[in-house]
Order: structure tokens, then C-alpha cells, then sequence
């Protein structure tokens, strides 16, 4: 029995290390802070949003409430936030796109919008096409 439940965790283990850029797992200690402001002055902790990260930190946000839920991604290779084509989650747990560059819905179609995303390896922060400022604090 040992034996087996040791080999299921060296499969769950490669197959994490595999898919690292596509594999997001929660981020308990992050908190979503947003303004109505675009310089971030003012800024709101957000209740209820959950926060992702893969080996990259890549940055997935969920929340759930109703109305107004949403989901939300952040690449370094595109910085441009949007809704993953396909996504699967482990609720609380963990999440998996398509890909390693995952498909995206862009929040506000090609044109004038400058999310203007800045990542680095602690923080997060985007302005929504409204003119909000939304910033994520990891770890």
C-alpha cells in the first residue's frame, strides 16, 4: 500500500514539474488591493478573490460572488489580462490552462486600452479598462 501511494505521488509530482507553466496553485497569503484611481491612491483590499501562481508567477485571480465574478489572467509573455479560453480548477486548490502561453479573451478588445502591467516577483498591478487600479500582493 505504501509502495503505491508513493508512485501516485511521484506521478502527481512529475507531472506538476512537466506542466509548471500551465499548473497554478493557490497563493493563501495574497491579497487583491483596487482603486478607483489609476495611480493606485486609495486603494481597497479585496474579499473573496483567490490568487494563483505557476513557476513563473503568472498571476490567475478568481472570485466567485454574484453578481460580479470573474476570472483573470496575467502572463509575462503577453502582459495583457483576460479571460483563459480553458481553465480547470481544483476548487481552493489548484487551476490548469491549455497551454503554457494559455489562450486569452482580452478584457477590452485591440485598440486604445493600455493595461499598463507591471510584474515583478512580489507584486502584480494593471489598470482595468474602466481606469481602476487593481494591485496583487504574492506571497
Amino acid at each position: 500500500m505504501k509502495k503505491w501511494l508513493f508512485l501516485i505521488f511521484l506521478v502527481l509530482l512529475a507531472l506538476i514539474l512537466v506542466n509548471r507553466q500551465r499548473v497554478f496553485l493557490r497563493d493563501p497569503l495574497a491579497t487583491v488591493w483596487k482603486s478607483a484611481q489609476p495611480d493606485g491612491s486609495g486603494a481597497v483590499k479585496q474579499q473573496g478573490v483567490q490568487v494563483y501562481i505557476n513557476y513563473s508567477n503568472d498571476v490567475l485571480l478568481i472570485h466567485e460572488a454574484n453578481p460580479g465574478g470573474y476570472t483573470l489572467l496575467i502572463q509575462h509573455w503577453n502582459k495583457t489580462p483576460g479571460t483563459p479560453v480553458e481553465l480547470k480548477c481544483i476548487h481552493w486548490m489548484a487551476c490548469m490552462t491549455n497551454a503554457d502561453q494559455a489562450s486569452l479573451l482580452p478584457m477590452e478588445p485591440a485598440g486604445t486600452y493600455d493595461p499598463k502591467v507591471q510584474m515583478t516577483d512580489r507584486e502584480v498591478s494593471y489598470v482595468d479598462p474602466q481606469g481602476a487600479s487593481t494591485r496583487v500582493q504574492l506571497r
